[in-house]
């Protein structure tokens, strides 16, 4: 599959020292390339759908959803259509008809890049009946995702549709150090013939976006293609070279 590729602002230092073989300064600011994600974001809807360019400044794939711009914590339920907010502006941040969930939990490591706490993020989308006031939305079912509480912080995403985000972790030689050319990572990322075959609703996902992260969650490189639909029995395997 042919990309198109970015590195993240935050690993543009990590390269370099990487490059000059400084490996200790490089590996105690940042963890390993560990996992990588795939989703049906990254695209502008003309129609038809086609790739968004990459920005050096994504945090997370488009397919988690965009926070809701006047921050706030959110508080989903688990059988319930109500979502509470507390400091947010739902009146102004949310529409009838929008998709929401919660985002995922808080980095540990405090890295204000990291798009939060690795294995944490949700992938159940609530479609959104009606906003009740700033602080209380209504969905048009009941919430089938895991119940989040506000002590839990967590902040919501939306999108315009239920997006679906695929992970999954990187295996042993799926990231390679070059010695031979020590200014190129080639990373290799696969998706088996057996996974991620269906969304939220069913239906193959439409990927247009990967993105590779390290062990605190914090993007090292984004990149988008033209549509790969993935369906049972195909497998999308995508090369990645860093050049530092």
């Amino acid at each position: 599959m042919a990309a198109s590729a970015v590195v993240q602002v935050d690993w543009r230092t990590v390269l370099a020292e990487l490059w000059a073989r400084d490996i200790v300064a490089a590996y105690r600011t940042k963890g390993d390339i560990v996992r990588f994600k795939i989703g049906e974001g990254g695209f502008i809807n003309v129609p038809p759908k086609q790739p968004i360019t990459p920005d050096e400044n994504f945090t997370d794939l488009q397919s988690e959803g965009a926070t809701l711009p006047s921050g706030g914590t959110v508080e989903f339920n688990n059988g319930s259509p109500t979502v509470e907010g507390s400091g947010t502006n739902f009146s102004v941040d949310v529409s009838i008809g929008d998709w929401i969930k919660p985002g995922p939990e808080l980095a540990v490591s405090g890295d204000p890049y990291s798009a939060g706490e690795p294995g944490s993020e949700e992938d159940l989308w609530g479609e959104v009946q009606s906003v009740d006031s700033p602080t209380q939305i209504t969905l048009v079912a009941n919430y089938a995702g895991t119940t989040h509480l506000f002590a839990e912080a967590r902040d919501g995403r939306t999108a315009s549709e239920p997006l679906f985000t695929f992970r999954k972790t990187l295996g042993a030689g799926e990231v390679l150090f070059n010695s031979v050319n020590p200014a190129i990572t080639e990373v290799t990322t696969n998706v088996g013939a057996l996974e991620a075959n269906a969304d939220q609703l069913g239906n193959p996902p439409e990927f247009f976006e990967l993105a590779l992260f390290d062990e605190n969650g914090v993007m090292v490189a984004y990149c988008t293609f033209d549509e790969a639909t993935k369906i049972s029995g195909v497998q999308l395997v995508t090369i990645l070279d860093l050049v530092y």
